[in-house]
């Protein structure tokens, strides 16, 4: 029986070793994320992504929160984030992958719950902290991928993110 896992284990070895991208393919984005803590908050997003290798990406995005039907008061905000996505698990044509990376924002809600925060802090009116994301990537043809993805950011549980969108894939040659 053992044999037979470990022979089961060794063909799936190259079934998992499909890529999320293409080396050197450099993927641009569009993204809508929804706020866990607010009901009618939302951001859109671009994103762009490196594919350093067949397992790791580098990416970058901005996100701009707005709400619907809010009062006049709430202004939304802008996010920067930086990271990296490696992969977890592929089932081609569909991709598990886990990240870390950087992220800060220009809200003015986190001066009041920064204590609540589990790594953030302020330099000015901008606010740094880190995040966690796992996505699920599939791709639909060649160059497009659609993803949804689950973001954990330090600031605290107010800037949690869901975020569903798709990304084109430039080759490099």
């Amino acid at each position: 029986m053992r044999r037979v896992l470990i022979l089961i284990t060794l063909l799936y070895i190259p079934y998992m070793s499909f890529a999320q991208y293409d080396p050197g393919a450099t993927n641009y984005g569009l993204v809508a994320a929804k706020s866990f803590r607010l009901e009618n908050e939302l951001a859109l997003g671009a994103r762009i992504e490196y594919a350093f290798n067949c397992y790791t990406t580098f990416l970058g995005e901005y996100n701009r929160s707005f709400a619907i039907d809010a009062d006049q008061e709430y202004e939304g905000y802008n996010e920067l984030a930086v990271g990296v996505n490696l992969i977890l698990f592929n089932w081609y044509p569909t991709t598990i992958t886990v990240g870390i990376g950087y992220m800060g924002n220009d809200s003015d809600k986190f001066e009041a719950i920064e204590k609540d925060a589990f790594l953030g802090f302020r330099t000015g009116s901008f606010n740094h902290g880190a995040q966690i994301k796992i996505r699920a990537l599939h791709q639909i043809s060649v160059p497009v991928h659609i993803f949804a993805e689950f973001n954990v950011k330090s600031l605290g549980r107010r800037y949690d993110t869901f975020m569903v969108g798709f990304s084109y894939d430039f080759y490099a040659r």
